[in-house]
């Protein structure tokens, strides 16, 4: 019975889709006009040859039905001429956008995934996931975090051959969790970064080059390799996770970093840079307010101070 309907659905989708292309290619058209007249009249000829029991009308309206195709071929021939013409030059658009639309999506869940992954790495307070789970690093029973570092290089065109050749092979759908498993410290491809083609994971533990114009005292290696490659390569979209501050930072055109404020902007700057618009927003950004910030700014602060004892409940408040 769902089937059924289901089909029938369909057909009624199919027609009305059919009809409604006719009717936009009619409008405005003297074929509009005689369309009606066909439509209605006939209809109407025949309930009252039914009615008036007028058996020769009624039966020359039968005939007429056999003969009906070719009547309307040749009433609507330039009206059908348009409608060829129409469906040949705009019939390479649709394919055209429909894979643009594919592309799109995608992209977007792509992006998605970095942003999970992100979520993973950092254990900044307001960096919220959405998939849920345990983060990085945290131990059963025992409230012990750390960040995890990150380097990611996205390709918007093919010129990192020559670190690809160098790296790990992997060929492989981006995955938040897929990237957490090369990024985890204890993993040999965990020193280096990911290049990111076609969103797919083509390499892994990949050495950039290191930025000359910068002292290496105040920048972080994934920092100092981060910036190397966006001024050598322009084009590429470098995201650097730090592994003490747990900062998320993506380059800009000028060889600089634009830390994140957090998932939602992260997104909104992947896309911008990626090229996609129209973004779904899935994440929510906490206020900075909130009792779970400020309890996640306590846990950070204990954790970070290097087995101290734990800071009188004033002090920590004042901390943060």
């Amino acid at each position: 019975m769902l089937q059924q309907l289901i089909n029938a659905l369909f057909q009624i989708i199919i027609l009305a889709l059919f009809f409604y292309l006719i009717l936009r290619l009619l409008r405005g058209t003297p074929g509009m006009l005689m369309l009606g007249v066909v439509v209605v009249a006939i209809p109407v000829l025949n309930l009252l040859a039914y009615v008036l029991e007028l058996n020769v009308l009624e039966w020359l309206l039968s005939r007429m039905m056999g003969i009906m195709p070719l009547f309307l071929l040749i009433i609507f021939q330039s009206e059908i001429r348009r409608l060829l013409t129409f469906l040949g030059r705009h019939r390479f658009q649709v394919f055209k956008r429909l894979a643009s639309e594919k592309k799109k999506q995608s992209q977007l869940a792509m992006i998605d995934e970095l942003v999970d992954c992100v979520c993973a790495f950092t254990v900044h307070p307001h960096w919220v996931w959405e998939k849920g789970g345990e983060r990085p690093g945290r131990v059963k029973g025992k409230k012990v975090f750390y960040n995890t570092g990150a380097l990611i290089a996205i390709e918007s065109a093919p010129r990192l051959n020559e670190y690809i050749e160098r790296g790990a092979s992997v060929n492989a759908k981006v995955s938040s969790l897929l990237l957490q498993s090369i990024f985890y410290k204890g993993t040999p491809l965990h020193d280096g970064g990911v290049i990111i083609r076609n969103n797919t994971i083509v390499a892994a533990a990949c050495q950039f080059p290191a930025a000359t114009h910068i002292e290496s005292s105040p920048i972080h290696t994934r920092h100092n390799a981060a910036i190397g490659l966006s001024d050598l390569i322009p084009d590429v979209t470098v995201i650097v996770v730090s592994e003490e501050t747990g900062n998320v930072s993506v380059t800009t055109r000028q060889g600089q970093l634009e830390i994140m404020d957090g998932p939602r902007h992260f997104r909104n700057v992947l896309c911008r840079k990626l090229g996609v618009h129209e973004a779904r927003r899935r994440f929510k950004e906490p206020e900075k307010n909130t009792k779970a910030a400020r309890f996640l700014d306590k846990i950070l602060a204990t954790v970070t101070s290097d087995e101290q004892p734990p800071p009188a409940k004033g002090d920590a408040s004042s901390g943060n």
